[in-house]
This record gives C-alpha cells, structure tokens and sequence, in this order.
C-alpha cells in the first residue's frame, strides 16, 4: 500500500512540473519553467599576431677563463721568496717564487763527485785489463808452440774477463750517475717557478715560508697559486637531458650575470658533451655545455653566476597565439572528425587500442558566434609567452585564451560570452576607425559640402 502511494506521488510531481513547462508567459512566450537553460562560459580571447618568435633554451652555469693553469711544485721543498701577490698582473716568463734549493745542491755536488769517482775508478781498471788481455795473447802464443799448460790458459783468461767486466760494470756506474746528475740538475731548475702563460694571480694558496708537496698518483699536491687569462672567458653550462638535443656547436645565446640580472651578454656555444652527469642526490642528468663570451667587459669575472638562454629554434614571420591557449583533450573527449583529422595528419604509428585512447592531443578553441569551436592544430616553436600555430586557425579569428576554471570546461559547440571588461575593450577597439579611412571620410564629407554650396548659389 505504502508503494502504490509513493508512486502515485511521483506521478503527480512528474505531471506538474510537466504542466508548468508547458505554460508560457504573455509577452516573451517563454516558458516559466526553464531547467535545461545552458549557462555560457565567460572567456578571455586574444587574436593571433604575425612576429618574430625564438625558442629557449635555459641552464644555469658558471664563468671562468678559457686558458687557467695552477701552479704546482715538483718537488718537495720550502718557498724561500714569493715576489708577487693575488691580482697581480704578470707575464710569461715572470718569476713566480723561488723554493729552497739547499738539498738539491747537495745532491747536485754529491752526484758529481760519484762521477768523478767512477772517472777515475775505470782509469785504475784499464790499465788491469790491458796487462790481462797482454797475458791472454802470450798464453795463445805459447800454446801454438806447446810451451804452456791449458790451466795457465785458463787462468789467465779467467783474469782477462774479470778485468774487463770491472770496467764495464764502472761504465755503467758512471752512466747511472751521470743521469743522476742530470736529474738534480733538472730539479734545481725547477726551485724557480716562472709564469707559464700571461694573465692574472686570481688565486693565492700558499705564501712564503710554507713547505709545498709534489704531487704522486695518491697525493693531489700542494697548489701553490692560480694563473687566469681575463682575456677571453667562458661559461660552463648545465643544460637538462631533455633540452641538450636542440642545443649545437655554433649557436647564439646569452648570458645573464647575477651581479647585473637586467644586462644580457652575448655568447655562442662551442661545444655540448657527449656524456651525461648525474646530480649527486638527484636524479637529475644534466649536460656540460661550454658557451664562448663575446664581450670584452672586466666586470665578467671567474667564479660568476650566470643564466645561460641559448636560441635553439626562431621564426621571422610566424603566426603566434599566447601558449595558454593551446590546450591538451584526451580523444574520447573530441569530436569525431577531430579525432580522425588528427589520425589522418600522423605517421603510421602501431599503438595498442589502451594507448590510443589514451592520447592526447593539442587543440584551440576559437569563439565564433557565442559558441566555442575547436580546432585541430599543429604548434611550432615556443618560447615563455607566445607559440607559433601551423594552421588551424586565420588570423581574423579570435582564440580562447582563459580563465584556467573556463578552459578546463570547454567542449566544441559550448556557449561561451565575454566578461564586461573584456566587452567594452572589445567595442572599443571596434569603434576605432583607421586614420587613413578618418581621413578620407572627412575629404568626402568636405567634397559634399562644397558641391551643396556650388547648387545653391547658382541661379
């Protein structure tokens, strides 16, 4: 019983509102009860423009000289005069310190006289092999006419070889020496260390008196000081994996310092590496890009900070629209013909039916008539502000550029009207005459005038 009443209920709620729908008012003849009116989304257009557009690429990086070199020490020694300080201005050749050089003269001296002991060591053996090789031929002499014995013989030959082996065994001592002396020598040079390259102190590590180490296969060694050619500089870029395929050897870019954020600098790229390095801690893959500065300013400084924008990609005269109206629509939300002139513009491509729906592709929506149309388009290049549009839409045509809330909702064939703001600047451009047609609309209203005046003064 109590379900035959609430249907009977329903039936009665269904009939009147039936009924209201169905009555209209006197004098629009709308009905007075309107539910399925649609409510228009309120937009923001834009037109699209013909500009020059240049794609970016940004990374940041780090100034320094092309040519740098540190001054090390090759040996291990203590820094007995240091003539110059950080800053300063030097040139090749210039003396940069002078170390200790006690030691090495000592062994400078003592390698000197092993030689000359050794000289003198293979005169005192010469003569002992010369009286031994004297005997050996007797011996051979002798023996022809049997008037020796063969362990005579033997014996003297024995002293033969002896002798002579003491005299090459003192050559080769000699010779070990020799290059012994050579070697100190070489490293008495090395206590005077000069400027390799002109340029400038940028970096003081050690002052004098210190003790400075050379360098092994372990041991890094002790940087004495830090050369830069301030002449020509550089910046070493991080550039993301993602980015890197668009950049190459030769094109422009810029470069903005921290120290001046506001005054571009002009570079160009010089070379991209082959490999990746991974960010220690993140897993980030960033590229080494070395870019060539083309100025001259001393306010670039080694060490700087600096905003790399490399151009990747430009357009002289390409039809742009601001990015934010391009919009991504997955293909079950499209239109049919959308979906099969997207299909018909790729390349064969073998994707699952799960992958193909779930696709996305990039559409505008222009406002025609109070009514969003969408259309298929093909974007080029980008850069921060504006992308360039391959087709798709005319340049008279006004695109759909926000809100954010509106764009997210609109579907092709949506009602959409512009806010009241947007109206007036709209009516207010199109108010505007051009000053050529203000111009010639005044020449034919002064034309008329005069033709009125020349009728009605003649007779």
């Amino acid at each position: 019983m109590k379900g035959l009443l609430t249907l009977l209920f329903l039936a009665a709620i269904t009939a009147g509102v039936f009924a209201l729908g169905g009555l209209r008012g006197e004098s629009d003849e709308k009905s007075i009860l309107n539910v399925a009116e649609e409510v228009a989304l309120t937009v923001k257009i834009a037109a699209p423009t013909r500009e020059k557009i240049v794609r970016l690429v940004q990374a940041p990086g780090d100034v320094e000289p092309v040519l740098e070199v540190e001054i090390s020490s090759e040996i291990v020694s203590k820094i007995e005069e240091m003539p110059v300080e950080e800053g300063d201005l030097v040139k090749k050749g210039d003396l940069l310190c002078r170390l200790d050089d006690d030691n090495v003269l000592a062994q400078l001296e003592s390698s000197t006289a092993r030689i000359a002991q050794l000289k003198a060591g293979i005169n005192l053996a010469k003569p002992d092999l010369e009286k031994a090789e004297r005997d050996v031929n007797r011996q051979k002499r002798l023996a022809e006419s049997e008037a020796t014995t063969q362990l005579e013989m033997q014996d003297n030959l024995t002293i033969y070889k002896k002798a002579k082996a003491r005299v090459e065994m003192a050559e080769h001592e000699l010779s070990q020496a020799e290059a012994a002396e050579k070697r100190f020598q070489e490293e008495l040079k090395r206590t005077v260390i000069e400027a390799p390259i002109d340029g400038v102190i940028s970096k003081l590590n050690a002052k004098q008196g210190e003790v400075v180490v050379a360098g092994t296969m372990n041991n890094a060694g002790t940087v004495i000081m830090t050369i830069s050619d301030l002449s020509q500089m550089q910046v070493r870029a991080r550039v993301d994996e993602v980015d890197v395929p668009l950049v190459a050897s030769g094109q422009k870019a810029r470069l903005y310092l921290q120290s001046a954020s506001d005054v571009p600098v002009p570079a160009e790229v010089v070379r991209v590496a082959s490999k990746g390095t991974r960010v220690s801690g993140r897993d980030v893959v960033t590229f080494e890009t070395l870019l060539k500065v083309l100025s001259s300013d001393h306010a670039i400084k080694p060490g700087m900070t600096a905003n790399v924008e490399i151009e990747v990609a430009h357009r002289d005269d390409a039809i742009t629209v601001p990015v934010e109206a391009v919009v991504h629509r997955m293909r079950r939300e499209l239109d049919e013909a959308v979906v099969k002139e997207y299909d018909e513009r790729q390349e064969k491509v073998d994707l699952s039916d799960r992958a193909r729906q779930a696709q996305y592709i990039k559409v505008v929506y222009v406002m025609q008539d109070d009514v969003a149309e969408v259309r298929l388009v093909e974007p080029g290049i980008a850069d921060t502000r504006r992308v360039e549009l391959r087709g798709g839409v005319k340049m008279e045509e006004q695109v759909i550029i926000g809100p954010y809330r509106s764009l997210s909702q609109l579907k092709n064939g949506k009602k959409v009207a512009l806010s009241d703001e947007d109206k007036k600047k709209a009516e207010e451009e199109a108010g505007k005459k051009d000053p050529e047609e203000e111009q010639l609309a005044d020449d034919e209203a002064e034309s008329d005038g005069d033709a009125t005046l020349a009728t009605s003064s003649s007779p």
